[in-house]
């Protein structure tokens, strides 16, 4: 079975001061490791690097061999190729260069290696084509360019001839930040604004030559949860994040609590910074490898939140040697294993990779508001006969009676509710196993989110929903809009296998009508090939609409790992035309809400809405398909006169 072992040195999160972790235990890498080696240090991209002297930025880096402690510098680590200021320690990410708009930037990049080293990104960006810079085994070259457009772009490096998709082991963390600040106008910078960058890192390959997910290392700014930096803001607090993925991967990244506004998305080469009519919100914005956004926000509830990549496999605990098993048996224990650590502290100790903690200072004497509310009654239920893959689901109480405790439907209760309503959900665990639920896109008191020993306030924070016990949600919705909820403990085996759900929020006084009102859930499957479900289903029943009987359609993608789920409704083949409403529960600017070929890319998390209204007779096919194209599941609907 495998299990997670910690470092041992107190966690201080958001603030609050927890237990320290297990003892130390030595183990081996399956990489080359030297104690002669520099150490590489962890790089919060806080301070710019080189110098500026009359307009002209001047930076001298070099590529050297060092050990990448990412679990602490008390634990062994794994050698790695990093960048670093000459005369100066490696840094994980490489050296921020961050300057004005118009500045003259002058590079020099050393190659003490014994292979060539090719460097992407150092260039003027209003050019046709960006040239590369090709540095030969133990030589020198410089690059000199203008920074000509603002915007957050990225440097990043190889070895191994490839593109990003195939850098996975010791050079894929040579990457850098590259912001540009608009000229003319304040320095930007500070603790509200601040440069993130992902990165992942794979000990080896399998046995087919692919890189081993058993070993898979993911990192924001080299470091994974739970020593990534820990951001303490207070309320109203402009809060600007830039986001660079300079992974292989794709990561669909979510902030618990709050919505942020999109400022800008951009890659290596291009940054489009929106007007403000234009920045819609969200809760989940994908980043494809290579990308990169920014994104803004502002606190207006206190506690403690966390910011993730809601690719489920990208926030397991991390692997550690000597337990690294193979992808496949590692997927199979985070399938069928339990958490074996304190459940009330599961997001702490049993999670990890990509995520990030964040406090929110309550004022002197803040207590959250408490009025009447609605009552709902949740259960949380599984097979009551355990098996190999136990089933799970949510079942809310309808009327006075009680849901028998061996029911488990598949999809679980959708929960509706009111904008502007009081509302209290109780949960009431009858499952053998500690959960707690995250209400996924809701604007919510900390305490309520659902995040174990993060959520809440000091001498408040929340807990584990323990087997036979029950804890109470409360919420006041603020906007209508299409959300879900979701197990935050064991999430792989829990959600896999059933906890999760939609929770709609209606205008005042609108009924709910499932006729008009579709919702379309995707998840995965606790089957061993973990395939992709509809509303709970691997062949989903035949939909009807009417033609001329317009419809709302809600897709939400909650599968463990479908960070680019590509969804179409066709017709003989060729995407229908639906009319585009909202993302993830907030209505689009105006002008967004346009006719569109009906494909949507929903990556995990994120929720879309959209209107349809069927304009002939005949059979339509909704489609979840691959980045690659390839089918994985589709639903006939049927369109009567």
């Amino acid at each position: 079975m495998y299990r997670a072992r910690r470092f041992a040195s107190p966690l201080i999160l958001a603030g609050l001061v927890g237990v320290p972790f297990g003892s130390p235990h030595l183990f081996e890498t399956r990489v080359p490791r030297s104690r002669d080696l520099p150490l590489i240090q962890w790089n919060d991209n806080v301070r710019p690097a080189g110098t500026i002297e009359d307009g002209v930025l001047t930076l001298h880096l070099e590529v050297v061999r060092g050990m990448w402690h990412f679990l602490g510098e008390d634990r062994p680590g794994a050698e790695v190729v990093a960048f670093r200021e000459e005369g100066g320690a490696p840094q994980n990410p490489g050296p921020m260069i961050r300057v004005p708009e118009g500045t003259e930037i002058g590079v020099s990049v050393r190659n003490p290696l014994e292979v060539a080293l090719v460097v992407h990104g150092l260039s003027a960006r209003k050019v046709v084509s960006m040239d590369s810079l090709v540095v030969p085994p133990g030589a020198a070259r410089e690059v000199r360019f203008v920074a000509d457009a603002p915007g957050t772009y990225f440097y990043w490096a190889t070895t191994t001839g490839t593109d990003l998709r195939g850098r996975a082991y010791e050079d894929s963390q040579l990457n850098g930040a590259l912001v540009i600040d608009p000229a003319a106008t304040e320095p930007v910078g500070g603790a509200g604004d601040r440069v993130m960058l992902l990165s992942m890192w794979f000990a080896g390959p399998d046995e087919e030559g692919e890189p081993d997910f058993g070993s898979e290392f993911l990192a924001i700014n080299g470091r994974p949860w739970p020593h990534t930096e820990r951001l303490t803001y207070d309320l109203g607090d402009t809060v600007r994040w830039r986001l660079i993925n300079a992974s292989r991967g794709t990561h669909p990244m979510h902030l618990h609590g709050f919505f942020f506004e999109v400022e800008a998305r951009g890659d290596i080469a291009h940054d489009t910074l929106y007007w403000p009519g234009d920045r819609r919100q969200a809760v989940t914005e994908r980043l494809a490898r290579g990308t990169t956004a920014t994104i803004v926000w502002s606190p207006d509830r206190p506690g403690g939140w966390i910011f993730h990549c809601h690719n489920s496999f990208h926030v397991v605990s991390n692997a550690i040697p000597p337990n690294w098993l193979s992808g496949h048996e590692r997927d199979e224990e985070l399938i069928r294993g339990h958490s074996d650590g304190d459940p009330h502290r599961h997001v702490l100790e049993q999670m990890g990779g990509l995520m990030m903690g964040i406090y929110v200072r309550p004022p002197e004497g803040w207590t959250p508001r408490e009025p009447k509310r609605r009552e709902l009654r949740l259960f949380i239920q599984s097979d009551s006969v355990p098996g190999e893959r136990r089933r799970f689901g949510y079942v809310l109480q309808q009327g006075e009676r009680e849901p028998p405790p061996d029911s488990v439907p598949a999809p679980s209760s959708t929960i509706v509710v009111w904008q502007g309503e009081p509302t209290s959900v109780t949960a009431i665990n009858r499952t053998a196993e500690p959960t707690q639920i995250h209400w996924h896109g809701l604007e919510i008191e900390s305490y309520y989110d659902g995040v174990t020993g993060v959520g809440g306030y000091p001498g408040n924070i929340t807990p584990a929903i323990m087997p036979g016990d029950s804890f109470e949600m409360r919420i006041t919705p603020p906007r209508a809009g299409s959300y879900m909820y979701h197990t935050h403990v064991n999430d792989i085996r829990q959600q896999g296998a059933g906890l999760y759900g939609a929770f709609l929020v209606l205008e005042p006084d609108e009924v709910w009508s499932p006729r008009q009102d579709r919702v379309i859930l995707f998840s995965t499957g606790s089957d061993p090939d973990m395939s992709l479900l509809i509303n709970g289903s691997r062949t989903p029943e035949p939909a009807a609409l009417r033609v001329g009987e317009q419809v709302r359609l809600r897709l939400m993608n909650i599968t463990l790992f479908n960070g680019s789920l590509q969804v179409r409704l066709v017709r003989d083949g060729y995407p229908e035309s639906w009319h585009a409403l909202a993302k993830d529960g907030a209505d689009l600017p105006p002008h967004q809400r346009e006719e569109t070929r009906a494909e949507q890319t929903v990556s995990v998390g994120e929720t879309y809405d959209y209107a349809y209204t069927p304009g002939q007779p005949g059979q339509l096919r909704l489609e979840g398909r691959d980045s690659d194209g390839e089918l994985l599941i589709e639903q006939v609907v049927v369109v009567e006169e």
